[in-house]
């Protein structure tokens, strides 16, 4: 290979590496939170049955922590998906404004309301049969603290 053909090469291997590293820094590449586990009368449950995370920060969701329930807590009218997410965003981060204000903290659990018996680091699930489609109940003791997650329908979610 000849001197001009050997350069020719290093500098297309250094543009390619150029290009590269301009590209590279245009992309968002900060991952999203990991999904959190729950556990049920001790033992720690698939998070494809329950999990929580935080928002992904390359959408500058991060402030925002979402649930996702799936069967068997979760039963859907036929046809439909068999889970369902739910939300708390009380900044408004996700740029829906009904989830902001259906988020809820302070408040009393419908009288309907059941424990699920899943837990996570002190804050258990609770559902209401008369609006589990449209909200979840997080409960934490000591001192005793209710919030009501709205559910996003359809779920959210961010490239």
């Amino acid at each position: 290979m000849g001197r001009n053909s050997r350069r020719s090469l290093v500098v297309a291997a250094l543009w390619a590496v150029l290009a590269t590293t301009a590209l590279a820094g245009c992309v968002r590449t900060a991952p999203s939170a990991p999904a959190e586990s729950w556990t049920r009368n001790g033992e720690t449950v698939s998070i494809d049955v329950i999990s929580t995370n935080d928002g992904p920060g390359h959408c500058e969701w991060q402030r925002a922590r979402f649930l996702q329930i799936s069967w068997p807590i979760y039963s859907a009218p036929e046809g439909q998906p068999k889970s369902a997410q739910y939300v708390r965003d009380p900044e408004g981060v996700l740029g829906q404004e009904a989830l902001r204000l259906a988020f809820r903290t302070g408040v009393a659990l419908p009288e309907d309301a059941k424990p699920t018996g899943y837990e996570r680091d002190g804050t258990a699930l609770w559902l209401a049969e008369s609006d589990r489609e449209s909200t979840a109940y997080l409960v934490t003791e000591d001192p005793r603290r209710v919030e009501a997650w709205p559910r996003a329908d359809p779920p959210l979610g961010c490239d």
